[in-house]
């Protein structure tokens, strides 16, 4: 009895802690075997059956997405990645489960995107019925509907963009500026939503630089905030308001803080005896009944969500275009002739860029090869389920990996790894749509989660495109190392080092 006994507590109390540790120790390992016996015949890592550390390990390798990929062509289109995590590969059976009538719904894991620990927002809330009416509340916002001069907020930061090179980092024979394209795209769509968002940007593009540190701070926190989500336990602790003494307030974090500062800041305007009226979103909100909390919640998010991840749209594709000189050739040929028959106007407009065929084929195999949205975004089921003809217990979250169907030769043809935007045009009509149904799925399209930033979006991307083309040459400086690409469930990316120069007439 002697040897468990600890000095410092009487005896009894000894006692207790040691039968109590080894309670815990003991439910500890049966809910373990209970788990792994629950997906013990889904295929997948042998470890990934008994602990999480490969799910968390793939989290913060940088090759997320990738790792996701490569356990479903090892195991399958369905495969255990964790004792209550598979990945699904499999895009007509995300579509079924994404479906807006399915059993399907967000599990806890989504409770990481509360940017404030205490308050939701529309990504970061699991109860389907706030989920449904803040959607209803945004939707109008977020489509333009309620906006004056959407278009015109985006042509003047493309504006900014183009000037930004043109004065600042313009190569010509006798002068040599690289550029990083990555960081200044990024501060690009900051400014975008931030425009749109508030009626004012935020002021990247014209400081030229990583105002608040914000850039820095959301790349060195966003993969370890999103790990959190694999560890509820973790992430209550963290939310909950009896330890809320423990945490920083979020507008004194350095970067985000700034930020959310920003944000509060503009939607104190909107509420009170004399409010602010204006037609953006933010104005777009107040008017369709969210509350000052609620505006507060869905103002930070837009900045974050809807910067980084047309960022990563935007750069990426521009590094499969100038990487590929028929493309490249093939596009700005498109661009020319489109100026020259006056079916493009300057900036060019949004309808005039859907009726370019090339540019569109260029835009889904940018967003095919390259998915900007790789979050495991899981979905879970009160119910058992068959997923792939796979029987998933109840309770079991399904991630997805969009490299494993984007990449999928049966729909895209057996150079489904290669960026060929002619696989776009002249084929068969219900061939295109297979396609496009596909590639749209990172907008989750026709699912009751669709992004409510898709229709920015795929503006940002119409206009983004042709205004740098249609003026400069761009050209890697190093082919062989041509950025510095990690992925933490969404990409950071920077280092795209290249020379800007004018085109000639």
């Amino acid at each position: 009895m002697r040897d468990i006994t600890m000095p410092w507590l009487p005896p009894s109390t000894a006692m207790a802690a040691v039968v109590g540790a080894g309670l815990l120790v003991l439910y500890l390992l049966a809910a373990r075997v209970n788990s792994f016996l629950r997906t013990r015949h889904i295929p997948g890592p042998v470890w990934a059956g008994w602990t999480d550390l490969w799910m968390m390990r793939a989290q913060l390798s940088g090759r997320f997405c990738f790792l996701l990929q490569d356990a479903n062509t090892k195991y399958g289109p369905i495969a255990k990645i964790a004792p209550n995590w598979v990945v699904c590969g499999d895009a007509e059976e995300l579509r079924r489960i994404w479906g807006v009538r399915s059993a399907w719904k967000r599990p806890f894991w989504y409770r990481a995107f509360r940017f404030d620990p205490y308050k939701d927002n529309a990504f970061s809330t699991i109860d389907d019925q706030i989920h449904e009416k803040l959607r209803a509340k945004l939707m109008p916002g977020y489509g333009g509907k309620d906006v004056d001069n959407l278009h015109e907020l985006i042509d003047q930061q493309v504006a900014g963009l183009v000037t930004l090179l043109e004065t600042k980092y313009l190569s010509t024979k006798t002068e040599f500026k690289p550029v990083d394209l990555a960081r200044k795209v990024q501060y690009f769509t900051l400014d975008v939503i931030s425009a749109l968002a508030f009626g004012k940007e935020l002021g990247y593009l014209v400081a030229d630089q990583d105002l608040f540190r914000y850039i820095q701070t959301t790349e060195s926190t966003l993969p370890f905030m999103l790990t959190i989500g694999f560890m509820p336990w973790v992430l209550r602790l963290i939310q909950s308001p009896r330890l809320k003494f423990l945490m920083p307030d979020i507008d004194k974090v350095v970067g985000i803080g700034s930020v959310v500062k920003t944000a509060n800041q503009a939607v104190a305007e909107r509420y009170g005896d004399k409010p602010v009226v204006k037609r953006d979103m933010l104005g777009s909100f107040v008017a369709n009944g969210l509350t000052r909390e609620e505006a507060e919640g869905e103002a930070v998010v837009q900045i974050i969500a809807g910067s980084d991840t047309s960022a990563t749209a935007i750069r990426s594709t521009l590094l499969f275009i100038i990487t590929n000189p028929l493309v490249y050739r093939r596009l700005q040929s498109e661009i020319d002739n489109g100026i020259k028959e006056g079916r493009i106007s300057s900036p060019i407009t949004d309808t005039e860029a859907r009726n370019m065929p090339y540019l569109q084929a260029v835009i889904r195999e940018g967003l095919r090869m390259w998915p900007p949205a790789t979050a495991a975004l899981p979905k879970v089921s009160d119910k058992d389920q068959v997923v792939c003809g796979v029987h998933i217990p109840a309770g079991t979250n399904i991630a997805w990996a969009p490299f494993s169907f984007l990449r999928n030769r049966d729909i895209f043809g057996k150079d489904a790894d290669a960026f060929r935007p002619e696989r776009w045009l002249d084929i068969d009509p219900a061939k295109y749509r297979a396609m496009d149904q596909t590639v749209m799925m990172e907008f989750a399209s026709g699912s009751r989660w669709e992004c409510l930033g898709k229709t920015v979006a795929q503006i940002e991307l119409n206009k983004a495109y042709v205004e740098l083309l249609r003026r400069f040459d761009i050209t890697l400086i190093d082919p062989t190392n041509p950025w510095t690409s990690f992925n933490a469930a969404v990409f950071i990316q920077s280092d795209m080092n290249v020379i800007v120069t004018r085109r000639e007439a």
